[in-house]
C-alpha cells in the first residue's frame, strides 16, 4: 500500500439522542490497511465528541475501486484481499434510536443484509437478524441506506438480494412480522421494460414511513407506498418518463437510487429520481418530483 491506514468513512446521517445527549454514527470500510473504527458504530458524547462505547461488526473490510479492476497494476495495491476481489460491508445506513420493553436501543442496518440492534448506553448486541445473503466479493445485496421507525415497527428493506425486498421487523426481538419483495413485474412494466438489461428489482435508497403508511423507491424506476400492518403494495407510481418543470424545461425519471429516500411534508411526497448508479439513458437531467393530494 502507499498510503495506510486510510480509516474509514462515514456516508450516512448520524442520530442524536437528545434524552442521553449521545450522538450515533454508522462507519464504512477501510480504503486502505487494517486500522481505525471501520464497519462500526459509535456513541459520543454529543457536546464533547468523546467515546462513550464503540463496536465493529466486520473483522475484515476494506474496498477500493481498483480492487475490482481486472487490472494487473491496479491489483498491486490490493495483496491483502480474497483472490483480489474488494469487500464492501460498510455500515451506510443511518442509525435509529427507539425503545422496546423499556430499553433504550440503536438499529442500523449493514451491507452484509443483517440490520443489527444494540443497547444504546453499552454497545451490547440485543439482536441481529439476517435479511439477505452477502454477494460475492461485496455487499449490494444488503442495506444499502437507512431504516425507518413509526413507534411500532421497524422498516428495513434490501437492496440488489433477487429481489430486494421490504421487511416489517419486531422492533424488541427482530421478529419478521411481514416481507414483500419488489414486485416481479417492476422491470417489465413502465418504462423499465425499454431497458431489460439494466433494470433491478432492488432497493438502494432510505425507508420512509408516516401513519399507516411505507414509502419507498426502486431500481426499477417505481415509487411505491405499502401497508405498514400488512406489506401490500397500495399505490405506486412509475418515474421513467419524460416530464415538464417548474423552470420551464424537461427532466426524465430513472432508478430512485442514492442515499436519500421520499420525504414526507405537509401533504406533500417529494421524490428524487435518476441517478448515476443504474444508468437509464436520458438526455434531459433528472427530476424531484412533488405528488399532494
Amino acid at each position: 500500500m502507499r498510503y495506510a491506514p486510510s480509516g474509514a468513512g462515514v456516508w450516512s446521517s448520524p442520530a442524536i439522542d437528545p434524552m442521553t445527549g449521545t450522538l450515533y454514527v454508522g462507519t464504512g470500510q477501510n480504503y486502505t490497511g487494517s486500522g481505525g473504527h471501520f464497519d462500526s458504530v459509535l456513541a459520543l458524547d454529543a457536546r464533547t465528541g468523546e467515546e462513550r462505547w464503540t463496536r465493529r461488526m466486520t473483522d475484515v473490510d476494506t474496498w477500493r475501486q481498483e480492487c475490482s479492476s481486472p487490472s494487473p497494476e491496479d491489483q498491486q495495491y490490493c495483496p491483502n484481499l480474497p483472490d483480489g476481489t474488494a469487500l464492501d460491508f460498510d455500515l451506510g445506513a443511518s442509525p435509529n434510536i427507539f425503545t422496546a420493553n423499556g430499553r433504550r436501543l440503536i438499529g442500523i442496518g449493514q451491507k452484509v443484509g443483517v440490520y443489527h440492534v444494540l443497547d444504546a448506553r453499552t454497545g451490547k448486541i440485543v439482536w441481529q437478524r439476517q435479511l439477505s445473503e452477502p454477494m460475492p466479493g461485496g455487499g449490494l445485496s444488503g442495506i444499502q441506506w437507512g431504516s425507518s421507525y413509526d413507534g411500532h415497527r421497524l422498516y428495513v428493506a434490501t437492496y440488489m438480494a433477487n429481489p430486494g425486498t421490504l421487511f416489517a421487523l419486531d422492533p424488541a426481538t427482530g421478529h419478521v412480522i411481514w416481507k414483500t419483495p419488489n414486485p416481479a413485474d417492476g422491470c417489465t412494466t413502465g418504462g423499465a421494460s425499454q431497458y431489460p438489461r439494466i433494470c433491478r428489482l432492488g432497493h438502494p435508497t432510505a425507508v420512509t414511513t408516516t401513519p399507516g403508511l411505507v414509502w419507498a423507491g426502486s431500481m426499477d424506476g417505481k415509487i411505491r407506498a405499502y401497508s405498514s400492518r400488512t406489506g401490500r403494495v397500495l399505490w405506486s407510481f412509475d418515474t421513467i418518463a419524460d416530464f415538464p418543470t417548474v423552470n420551464g424545461g424537461t427532466g426524465r425519471g430513472g432508478s430512485i437510487s442514492g442515499g436519500g429516500g421520499a420525504v414526507v411534508s405537509h401533504g406533500m411526497v417529494y421524490v428524487l429520481s435518476g441517478d448515476m448508479f443504474t444508468p437509464y439513458p436520458n438526455d434531459k437531467g433528472a427530476v424531484l418530483l412533488a405528488f399532494g393530494r
